[in-house]
C-alpha cells in the first residue's frame, strides 16, 4: 500500500483538523526521509509524539463540545495509538530500537486509516447529522444480521 500517495485525500472537510492532519503526516514523512540518527530521532519522535497528542486533545475536545456520541470508541483509538508511539520512544531512547521503514509505513497507515474512517465519520456527523444518523441505523442492521444466524 502506496500510503504516501493517498495522503493527498485525505481531507475531511474541517479545516483546522486537516491541517493538522498534514502536519502530522509531513513530520513522520520528514523523520522517514532524514538520515538516522540517534539524537535528532529522539528529538523529532519527541516533536511528532506532542503534536499528535495535542491534535488527539483538540479533536476530542470538538467531540466534546459537539457532543459527538461515538466519541468514547474513537477516544480509544487514539490512546492506543499514543500508547504504541510512547512505547516505541522508550525503546528508541534506551537504544533497544531504531526508527526503520516499517515504523514509518505503520504510523502513516495507521493514521491514513484513522482519518478515513473514524475522522471521516465525525466529519460526517458535523456536516450532514442526518446521513450520518442513517449511516448508524445501516451499520446496526449489518451487526445484526451478521449476528442472527450465529448459534446461541
Amino acid at each position: 500500500m502506496d500510503v504516501l500517495n493517498r495522503r493527498k485525500g485525505i481531507e475531511i472537510g474541517i479545516p483546522e483538523m486537516d491541517r493538522q492532519h498534514r502536519s502530522m503526516m509531513d513530520g513522520f514523512e520528514f523523520l522517514r526521509r532524514a538520515p538516522r540518527r540517534h539524537a535528532s530521532d529522539v528529538r523529532e519522535l519527541h516533536s511528532i509524539l506532542g503534536e499528535v497528542q495535542a491534535h488527539f486533545e483538540w479533536e476530542e475536545s470538538q467531540m466534546s463540545k459537539t457532543q459527538y456520541p461515538d466519541k468514547a470508541r474513537h477516544g480509544i483509538d487514539h490512546a492506543l495509538q499514543l500508547s504504541n508511539l510512547k512505547d516505541l520512544l522508550k525503546y528508541v531512547e534506551e537504544g533497544h530500537e531504531r526508527l526503520d521503514e516499517d515504523f514509518f509505513l505503520a504510523c502513516l497507515g495507521w493514521t491514513d486509516r484513522h482519518i478515513r474512517s473514524l475522522d471521516a465519520d465525525f466529519g460526517l456527523f458535523l456536516s450532514d447529522r442526518e446521513a450520518w444518523d442513517l449511516q448508524q441505523e445501516l451499520k446496526a442492521w449489518e451487526y445484526e444480521e451478521r449476528f442472527s444466524g450465529m448459534a446461541d
